[in-house]
């Protein structure tokens, strides 16, 4: 197994749950998915086979209505921000696959990167709550953005038993 495989398999996973997210609203009839409930943790639907990512999504967004893309008139499981950061950490996992356990990737400054990224997705919540804007383009991108460095923090220590392979 090389370095990178278990972030490969962490991105496919992440990209399954970003085309069920996609997909769902777009089988079930216009209007299926409307005015979730907005509240983390309360389960509106079941964990039926077609209704599985909203039951994740349940768990574990707010599913504001505002805050979310709507797709063949139903609201999305995930809130944009959500859908930012599962789509650039599923990127940022296939983006860092070849550099996973080599030098100087797996050093502090990779972490330190990650981490400033997923800074830069907080520093745009505060913002947004201080200022009261509501850009789902701006909450999406800036979702990317901390997915990136979700990526490269979970890569960085998926691939730390390799590290001393990549270094020679």
């Amino acid at each position: 197994m090389s370095a990178g495989t278990p972030g490969l398999a962490i991105s496919a996973f992440l990209f399954i749950i970003l085309a069920l997210i996609i997909a769902v609203p777009l089988i079930y009839l216009p209007g299926t998915f409307t005015g979730l409930d907005g509240t983390t943790g309360v389960m509106d639907h079941s964990w039926s086979a077609g209704r599985f990512i909203y039951a994740l999504g349940d768990m574990f967004c707010h599913q504001q209505t505002e805050r979310s893309f709507i797709i063949n008139g139903s609201q999305t499981a995930f809130c944009a921000r959500d859908i930012g950061i599962i789509a650039g950490c599923a990127s940022g996992l296939l983006l860092t696959y070849g550099h996973a356990g080599k030098h100087p990737f797996t050093e502090r400054k990779a972490m330190y990167a990650g981490l400033l990224l997923v800074s830069v997705m907080a520093a745009e919540w505060a913002a947004g709550a201080a200022l009261g804007y509501d850009w789902d383009v701006l909450r999406f991108a800036a979702g990317i953005v901390g997915g990136l460095g979700i990526a490269m923090v979970i890569q960085n220590m998926a691939s730390e038993p390799w590290k001393s392979e990549g270094a020679s």
